[in-house]
């Protein structure tokens, strides 16, 4: 993820004064790792409709069969 448009988005909050670049940087990474992990559990959904493209019905499986995802419901 661009490191900018991460940064504008801890700006954006008002509870938060001051992130270093290093806090920017690992907010970034765990995003990407927890974008990857979430798809990957939805493609084995999507694979199991013997389909190669990820569907919002297959995010949704996911996260109500995952417990790890709970706190998305």
């Amino acid at each position: 993820l661009p490191l900018a448009r991460v940064k504008a988005l801890v700006k954006a909050d008002p509870d938060v004064t001051l992130a270093s670049q290093e806090a920017v940087f690992v907010l970034a990474r765990a995003t990407e790792l927890f974008v990857e992990t979430i798809a990957k559990d939805a493609y084995v959904y999507a694979q199991q409709g013997k389909r190669k493209t990820l569907q919002r019905k297959d995010l949704d499986n996911a996260i109500e069969a995952i417990d790890e995802f709970a706190f998305l419901e």
